[in-house]
């Protein structure tokens, strides 16, 4: 292998290890997958506390100096500043390429699942009296990445209400019945639920106090009883009852 691959292949690499450790707007670092598919932790938690990916990538990514320096800095005599705009450009593409990739699997994916939410500036706020909700609002944006009308009720979950057996949040009309949303085809909305506009099941339910924070979970149900899980660390949906 002659120096001119060597000094290309290093910069290439260096740039890799380093996109593997970064979290986009539709994936997790893409290390994490790698990770999880031959079997190790890419976290201690569940999506939370030390991010192991970064300490695995983060030492391939030194390695990666590394090699730049000694074959395209020194063996070559490439700039370092050039050497940096080149990062920057591969980063750009590698970026470019992950969003039309989590695109095009939402669009075609069936039912519900084309559904996408990300979880970035969502947010609840409740207060409850004597277990009774006194307020309650919420506000999160969906889009619906097919070219079919999706038509769908919709519930808010969190893993802590899952985890301390609490109901999901359900939205009814006054009348009772359980309230329908809609997303046309290639439609971006912002949604803002309220007491004013809902009656509201399920949650927790406090004596007196009440929280907030952001949207964690949205479970959508369609007509025939398809569900699908729109989870904020997870783009692409997940399907309940299959």
């Amino acid at each position: 292998m002659n120096n001119k691959v060597k000094g290309r292949l290093s910069i290439l690499f260096m740039t890799v290890t380093f996109y593997m450790m970064v979290t986009t707007k539709y994936t997790h670092a893409l290390g994490d997958y790698i990770l999880e598919f031959i079997g190790l932790k890419s976290w201690t938690g569940d999506y939370s506390g030390i991010h192991l990916t970064v300490i695995y990538f983060g030492v391939l990514f030194i390695i990666g100096l590394f090699l730049v320096e000694k074959y395209a800095i020194e063996g070559l005599s490439i700039r370092r500043r050039n050497i940096f705009l080149i990062f920057v450009v591969l980063m750009t593409v590698f970026s470019s390429i992950t969003g039309m990739t989590a695109r095009h699997i939402k669009e075609n994916s069936s039912g519900l699942l084309a559904i996408g939410y990300t979880s970035k500036d969502s947010n609840i706020n409740y207060k409850s009296k004597f277990n009774k909700l006194v307020e309650f609002t919420s506000e999160f944006e969906l889009t619906n990445y097919s070219n079919e009308k999706k038509t769908f009720y919709l519930s808010i979950d969190s893993p802590f209400y899952m985890k301390d057996g609490i109901e999901e949040i359900r939205f009814y009309t006054f009348d009772g019945k359980p309230a329908i949303f809609e997303l046309e085809s290639k439609e971006t909305k912002p949604f803002s639920l309220s007491l004013d506009h809902y009656n509201i099941m399920g949650g927790r339910r406090f004596q007196n106090g009440g929280g907030s924070g952001i949207v964690e979970e949205i479970v959508l149900t369609n007509d025939q009883g398809d569900k699908v899980r729109l989870d904020r660390n997870y783009f692409f949906g997940i399907e309940l009852n299959k």
